[in-house]
């Protein structure tokens, strides 16, 4: 019996694969991302089923009927969909992980979401792992071929026979052909199907990613097959807008699920302007003509119906957790009375959009036979799930629709498909196609005949083929990919992450997600998805249940450890070489491509500090400045593209400093605005401050280039300098006495200088801070240069902290002798204070000294000094320009100083902060400035 080229491995594709199993048909798979379960893995809103066996067992009656009224067209869809998304569970083993959701366009609980996990992915992933455990066992039987792209369908003369697709080079596979592929809401191109059909949405962002670009389509139309219904494209009213990310193009779907809890949709003015459980093209009308930006509110309580994934939100910074509405309201800056009713409680909050979503038009069928445009049907081809057009587009808005749609008419074209081959009826149920005949007994390929090495030579090319790993010269031997594969069942269970084999027998019972969301995954490569889904330190979190079983790779060395070997067929460095732009960009680390387009904006050393590193392999420099972890901690805006041959091993980071900071708070630290902002900044200053006085730490006898020496260094003299620009303004305008006054102070405590044992020191305590604080920053700024910037050019701009630095550092030794270490100054008779500062003189001018009841003591004349070097024009112009640097440096250090982890500035504060920085910045500048060209006009 020939065979089924099903192209396209998400619900819609998987639910015909099935239909095709049970029915006794061969099957191929080709799926040109990487792994199967395409968009709809990434469902979040369930799966919309009237009727259904879990609505049943809670005595729930439901025909469907309001859907049907909406539209008529439907009635065949919501009756028989419903038995097909039965099925499906069924043979899948996950209805017991399903749950019953009220979500937008129902008159009730239908929608099938899940306990605790994305829908999409519980159902998509159980279903992956039926099939690929029947073409392990049965490779005739079904082959899944994955990173293949279709590139045309063979015909003989009007009838389909095959398709040519590439995966590592051109092939071809023989067979009836089933369009699986999604629709073309990812392609917002100039030449795309959007832009033909609904150019008014190209402003939109969209929630569907690049591989929606209806390839299916195109290559349907080359055989004469018909569209409709293509202006027929489905907006998302709540697509999330994540910090940072606000001008991406793509944005991640808010689950429906959220308002159908309690979640209320609200206006700039925090109104309500729509009923939240409205489908979803009338909610998006309804913010056309209503005033954004647009919030999606939760109060606690009514979140706790879906927890699980309101704390998947927050931690991904998707939502926003306030205090109370109240403090959402002084956000906001309107009335709370504008908000509905939130509760006493805390309160959750997403920003959200308006987004392209999913396209109800497509290929013209016919029980899943593709048709022309005289209505006649293509020979040998069919479709099924979104790349068809829906006949029912009012009801495509209702949520879970789409992927009820995907499942019902990919069961109707697998069994249209499957009567084209003569296969009228089911032979067995899925979960029987994998025993159906008796596993042949192993032999080794030395004890096999000629035919049988033959035969298990075109077995051995139907599975997923490993490059070598690296070869070292020296150390233990790795595990290697085909050791894990053996690790594929239940009760044995390994997967790899980030290069680490990892046994997860014990979790599998337990894992938050469910036992399905593992088992997909069994004996193979989840880095992608554990990426995607864990937050970083889920596996030491786990560690009790968990046993690393070592890094993959076919020997190891000595060092970092070996990378892991790039899958076949993988990337290169030539492909990573393309994506070179800041549109597109790509770097190499540890032997890993990773997509840092959406981090390059946000990034806190600066754009150039990745531009620089496009399109190449940035591990070294990478490990020398990033502490490790940091993938994980970026990895919203990180995409790891798989592993690259020809890369740079994987190098061992250097373990962080034993004091190192975990990173800063998200949120406001609970005190918002500017009063919030100003707090964290001197507490964080003082506290930085006395950490540096009082010896934690800063002494170590080893010099590299940790940026903490920069950053305690820096706040210190910040500090000083900010008190010592006021004192000098002040001395300007109180006169001599004061200016004199104040060189006095620092001459009367030189008995703190030399740990207090010598009378005679000749420098105080405070100037020993001073000095030990400017060879401390200046000596780690230059090593940190050294290593980091001088590969880089002037044009980068990445030197200009270092340039300013030096034009400060040469300023401040002519300052100092100017002024501090000036041999020949006059002495003259003025009154001090008797404890240093005159307190009650402070607001009479008098700081310094004391005209009342001071003592008589001889300072020296630092006014006269003074006026003899700004009465000189070239002087003042000198120190005016080095002022302006310094200035300059100021406002550079200060943007990379306050994102750092050692400040600990929350995060919603850290711009406030910084504007705070830079005008305390000009502030001392003026104050600097003032003084030389005061004395140069004064008479």
């Amino acid at each position: 019996m020939a065979k089924v080229i099903i192209v396209g491995g998400g619900l819609a594709g998987l639910s015909a694969a099935c239909e095709l199993l049970e029915r006794g048909c061969s099957v191929t798979i080709l799926e040109k991302s990487h792994n199967l379960g395409g968009n709809s893995s990434k469902a979040t809103t369930g799966i919309a089923a009237p009727g259904s066996e879990i609505q049943k067992a809670q005595g729930i009656t439901d025909k469907g009927e309001d859907l049907v009224s909406v539209e008529p067209m439907a009635k065949e869809m919501i009756e028989m969909g419903a038995k097909d998304v039965d099925w499906l569970l069924n043979l899948a083993g996950c209805k017991d992980e399903m749950a019953l959701w009220l979500t937008p366009g129902h008159k009730g609980a239908r929608t099938l979401g899940t306990k605790d996990h994305f829908p999409g992915a519980v159902v998509t992933y159980a279903v992956v792992h039926q099939l690929d455990g029947i073409a392990k066992a049965k490779p005739n039987k079904l082959k899944l071929v994955t990173s293949a792209t279709v590139s045309k369908l063979i015909t003989e003369g009007s009838k389909v026979v095959g398709v040519e697709y590439q995966a590592g080079g051109i092939e071809k596979e023989m067979g009836i052909v089933l369009l699986a592929t999604g629709g073309f809401a990812g392609d917002t191109s100039p030449t795309s199907f959007l832009a033909q059909s609904a150019p008014q949405l190209l402003q939109l962002p969209t929630t569907s990613d690049e591989r929606t670009n209806g390839d299916g389509i195109s290559l349907a139309q080359a055989v004469k097959a018909a569209v409709k219904n293509m202006n027929m494209v489905s907006v998302y009213p709540t697509a999330a807008v994540i910090p940072g990310m606000e001008n991406d193009k793509f944005k991640i779907v808010l689950s429906d699920a959220i308002v159908g809890a309690g979640g209320k949709l609200i206006n700039a003015d925090g109104k309500q302007f729509v009923s939240e459980l409205e489908i979803a093209q009338k909610r998006a009308d309804a913010m056309a003509k209503s005033k954004g930006p647009f919030r999606i509110a939760i109060s606690e309580a009514d979140a706790d119906k879906v927890k699980w994934l309101c704390d998947f939100y927050v931690s991904r910074k998707v939502m926003k957790k306030y205090s109370s509405a109240s403090q959402l309201a002084s956000e906001m800056k309107i009335p709370a009375g504008n908000l509905p009713a939130l509760g006493s409680g805390a309160v959750l909050v997403a920003q959200v959009t308006a987004a392209i979503y999913t396209c109800a038009g497509g290929l013209a069928i016919d029980q899943g036979k593709v048709l022309t445009g005289t209505g006649a049907a293509v020979e040998g081809l069919f479709a099924a799930g979104e790349v068809t057009a829906c006949p029912c587009p009012n009801a495509w808005s209702a949520s879970g629709v789409p992927l009820l749609y995907s499942i019902y008419t990919g069961r109707m074209a697998g069994k249209s498909a499957a009567l084209a081959m003569g296969a009228k009826e089911k032979v067995s149920d899925l979960g029987s196609v994998a025993t159906a005949e008796e596993k042949k007994i192993e032999k080794k390929p030395e004890d096999m005949t000629h035919e049988e090495l033959l035969a298990y030579c075109k077995e051995l090319e139907t599975r997923p083929a490993a490059a070598a790993a690296p070869v070292a010269d020296a150390g233990p031997p790795g595990v290697t990919l085909e050791e894990v594969a053996k690790h594929n069942k239940k009760e044995d269970a390994w997967v790899i992450v980030n290069g680490e084999a990892i046994d997860v027998t014990k979790w599998i019972p337990i894992h938050p997600g469910g036992e399905q969301a593992i088992m997909a995954y069994v004996g193979k490569d989840a880095t992608e998805e554990w990426n995607m889904i864990h937050k970083p330190g889920t596996v030491e979190k786990n560690a009790q249940h968990l046993k690393m079983m070592g890094k993959i790779g076919a020997g190891g060395g000595g060092g970092g450890g070996a990378a892991a070997p790039a899958a076949a067929g993988g990337l290169t460095m030539d492909e990573v070489a393309k994506h070179n732009k800041k549109e597109d960009a790509w770097v190499v680390v540890n032997g890993e491509a990773i997509d840092v387009t959406k981090w390059i904006p946000i990034h806190p050393g600066g754009e150039q500090a990745i531009m620089a590193y496009l399109g190449k392999d940035a591990t070294e420099e990478w490990v020398m400045i990033h502490k490790p972890g940091t993938v994980e901690k970026n990895v919203q805006h990180l995409k790891m593209m798989g592993k690259v041959s020809g890369a740079a091993a994987a190098v061992s980071a250097a373990p962080a400093a034993g004091d190192d900071e975990k990173p800063p708070p998200d949120g406001n630290g609970g005190i918002p605005g500017f009063v919030g902002a100003v707090i964290f900044l001197l507490w964080n200053v003082l506290l930085m401050v006395l950490r540096t006085i009082f010896f934690t730490g800063n002494f170590k006898f080893t010099f590299d280039n940790n940026r903490k020496g920069t950053i305690r260094s820096a706040v210190f003299l910040l500090t000083f300098t900010i008190v010592h620009a006021l004192g000098n303004f002040v001395d300007m305008l109180s006169g001599p006495a004061e200016l004199n006054g104040e060189g006095y102070l620092f001459d009367r405590i030189h008995w703190t200088g030399g740990l207090g044992l010598v009378p005679t020191f000749p420098v105080s305590a405070v100037e020993e801070y001073l000095a030990l604080a400017l060879l401390l920053h200046v000596s780690v700024a230059l090593k940190r240069s050294y290593d980091i910037t001088i590969g880089y050019t002037i044009a980068t701009g990445r030197w200009n902290m270092l340039l300013s630095g030096l034009v400060v550092l040469t300023f401040l030794t002519k300052h100092l002798m100017d002024f501090r270490f000036y041999p020949y100054y006059d002495y003259v008779e003025l009154k001090a204070p008797p404890l240093f500062i005159n307190f009650q003189g402070v607001l009479s001018g008098h700081i310094f000294t004391d005209p009342t009841d001071g003592e008589v003591v001889r300072a020296r004349d630092l006014y006269s000094r003074e006026v003899a070097l700004f009465k000189d024009f070239k002087t003042v112009l000198i120190y005016t320009i080095a002022v302006v640097i310094f200035a300059t440096h100021l406002c550079l250090g200060w943007k990379k100083l306050i994102p750092s982890d050692a400040m600990q500035i929350p995060r919603d504060h850290q711009n406030t902060v910084i504007y705070i920085g830079w005008a305390a910045a000009c502030a001392v500048a003026l104050m600097y400035g003032s003084v030389p060209w005061y004395v140069h006009f004064a008479t």
